[in-house]
């Protein structure tokens, strides 16, 4: 019975990634809680695995168009770090009971968006909370400090049920309390984007003809934007950016890729980013020989420029871990003949001035790299980003909301181009201006702020991590006693 509540307790936490169920999470990891109470270590091993499991088979599943052997490992590798929930006993008594366990799952996300192979930061309890009462404490401690008062709220509740300590509701009362009095950043300066969505078709075309019709459909589109820029119906932007993959014929050699850029850029004076897999970018600065997935600024006056090559790439995806052994027994790994170059630097592009910090497709999920942008200038973000594979599925819209929550966390407005769909407009304090839906040809624009000011969660952004520490070391010394009665 205890397995089967923990089982439900994974799947409510998943459900909570749906629009407006964030209080589900809460529900979630009370129910998580209440099970591992008073449990000893060998029985918290194996109740920790089978929440983890039951949530991210439900939220990953969007994973298995690859494969269901890809599903079963990456469920299998984000539930691992989970073990460490069972160093703590859990004891609801304990006057630790309220921040120890948030502590615990703070570390835990933290381990799995780091490692291995740079981690897989999806799936965080901060990114349920978006349309919430929690989420504005991004801005003061980015996923680390929202993913813990979620289970500070989450044990609050327990605790009540289960001893009526009325004195504990202050804690979440604070928690709510605090997190309405934080406000979002103001400009005065503002920048006009456009996003470009020509749309993929979804099959009966061989490689070739299938890169052909993309490409076509973007600088389609593209024309029908100047269009309507030209005849007034459209404000005319700073910047038009095509999605991740708006060309896979690479744009840098001579052919049919860099002429129809080129004529379509001459029609304009506005700068062109283009999203497109390149294997010239050591022509614009990027050493190493391969395939870059790259964005590329292109103008009717000089034609490509600035270069920026994707520096945080997705393994079993751009590339191959442990490609030798793998490859093996895995035949498909054959579709993925030459490992992507990684990029070295951030991406941040001067428009008039204006900062533009780009970012490709699953790097918005990392928080260390979207800080390195900001760090090296951004005061407003793109996201170039293909999401067709996955289909109608799950993943487009959890990456978009894992794209506001990093709007609200520092306080930087986006702009997401997408081949197929979730293409929008998202402004610093994570409200949605424009959305697109999958699968269709569209064009987003819009005015958004330009931000120089940084939060607190730029400034200090591991500081959750190192309260999260401090915590446990705590707890862990004052349980020492209740850990040996309950394991021996």
């Amino acid at each position: 019975m205890r397995y089967l509540l923990v089982g439900l307790a994974g799947a409510v936490t998943a459900w909570s990634f749906y629009p407006n169920h964030w209080w589900a999470a809460v529900l979630g990891v009370a129910l998580f809680l209440f099970a591992v109470d008073f449990q000893s270590l060998a029985k918290r091993i194996t109740l920790a695995i089978v929440f983890a499991h039951s949530f991210y088979a439900f939220h990953v599943q969007w994973v298995s168009v690859l494969g269901n052997d890809a599903w079963f490992g990456l469920v299998s590798i984000t539930t691992l770090p989970w073990l460490f929930f069972a160093v703590l006993p859990i004891n609801s008594k304990s006057r630790y009971f309220y921040f120890a366990p948030a502590a615990t799952i703070v570390l835990i996300e933290a381990l799995r968006a780091s490692i291995p192979w740079g981690g897989f930061p999806w799936g965080l309890i901060a990114y349920s909370q978006l349309d919430g009462p929690l989420v504005p404490l991004a801005t003061v401690g980015g996923q680390g400090l929202v993913t813990g008062v979620v289970v500070v709220v989450a044990a609050t509740l327990v605790k009540f049920l289960k001893y009526r300590k009325f004195m504990g509701l202050l804690i979440p009362v604070v928690i709510f309390a605090f997190a309405s009095n934080v406000q979002p950043i103001a400009s005065k300066e503002a920048i006009t984007l456009s996003a470009v969505q020509g749309n993929v078709p979804r099959s009966g075309l061989d490689p070739e003809t299938q890169r052909l019709t993309v490409l076509y459909n973007h600088v389609n589109v593209t024309q029908e934007l100047l269009a309507d820029i030209s005849a007034g119906r459209v404000a005319e932007p700073d910047l038009i950016v095509w999605p991740e993959s708006g060309t896979d014929i690479d744009p840098l050699r001579a052919g049919v890729s860099a002429t129809q850029i080129t004529k379509l850029v001459a029609k304009t004076q506005i700068p062109i980013l283009i999203g497109a897999t390149t294997w010239d970018g050591s022509s614009l600065g990027e050493s190493g020989a391969g395939p870059r997935n790259a964005g590329i600024l292109w103008t009717a006056q000089s034609g490509p420029g600035q270069l920026y090559a994707k520096n945080h790439l997705v393994p079993f995806g751009e590339y191959i871990p442990l490609r030798n052994l793998i490859a093996k027994y895995i035949s498909r790994f054959d579709q993925i003949p030459n490992d992507f170059v990684p990029g070295q630097t951030p991406g941040v592009f001067n428009i008039e001035g204006k900062n533009v910090g780009d970012v490709i497709c699953f790097e918005v999920a990392y928080a260390k790299h979207i800080n390195e942008t900001i760090a090296a200038g951004a005061q407003v973000f793109v996201v170039q980003t293909n999401n067709s594979t996955y289909g109608i599925t799950a993943q487009p819209e959890q990456q978009f909301a894992i794209t506001r929550f990093r709007a609200i966390e520092n306080q930087r407005a986006f702009l997401v181009a997408s081949t197929s769909g979730i293409s929008g407009l998202i402004a610093n304090d994570g409200s949605v201006l424009a959305k697109t839906k999958q699968f269709e040809s569209a064009l987003v624009t819009g005015e958004v702020a330009l931000i120089s000011e940084n939060t607190t969660s730029f400034r200090f952004p591991n500081w959750t991590i190192y309260a999260s520490a401090i915590i446990i070391g705590l707890a862990w010394r004052g349980n020492r006693k209740m850990s040996t009665a309950l394991d021996s």
